[in-house]
């Protein structure tokens, strides 16, 4: 199982409204399986009705930005705007991140998520548990419990 913070779980969902109808696009970030960082990709795929691509300089700034926080790359989203939560035949051929956890935001009728680990074509639904996360103080000031 995979967990979320809430906060990178409405950020997903509000590029995906966003967005619509095109699909969007993003990578996730985290460490010790807690996905904590969003970065929203701009999807430039021809058909982007249907299908996603984020361009190599984006992804690549991205994914910088994640190791240079200490974090590791942990999933990639994208949206379904007018279908269901599960990945196409083309987000299976274009799984290039086996080990990463694919998140699925269908708009269809509400916004529904899904997760799934797609590895040499092979889809496996994958269990995400949605997480609230306490502020962390920036400034030496001290997290309040009340």
């Amino acid at each position: 199982m995979i967990k979320i913070t809430q906060e990178v779980a409405c950020a997903m969902r509000e590029h995906a409204i966003s967005e619509q109808p095109l699909e969007c696009c993003g990578i996730l970030g985290g460490r010790d399986g807690l996905v904590s960082s969003c970065y929203p990709l701009r999807n430039e795929a021809q058909s982007p009705q249907t299908r996603f691509f984020a361009s190599p300089e984006d992804l690549f700034s991205a994914i910088w930005q994640i190791r240079n926080s200490g974090q590791q790359m942990l999933g990639i989203y994208h949206s379904h705007p007018q279908s269901p939560a599960f990945p196409s035949r083309t987000d299976i051929e274009m799984a290039f991140y086996p080990d990463v956890v694919s998140f699925i935001i269908s708009l269809q009728l509400t916004p529904l998520m899904r997760a799934f680990r797609i590895r040499e074509g092979t889809v496996e639904p994958v269990e995400y548990q949605i997480i609230e996360v306490a502020a962390q103080p920036s400034d030496g000031a001290v997290a309040s419990s009340n």
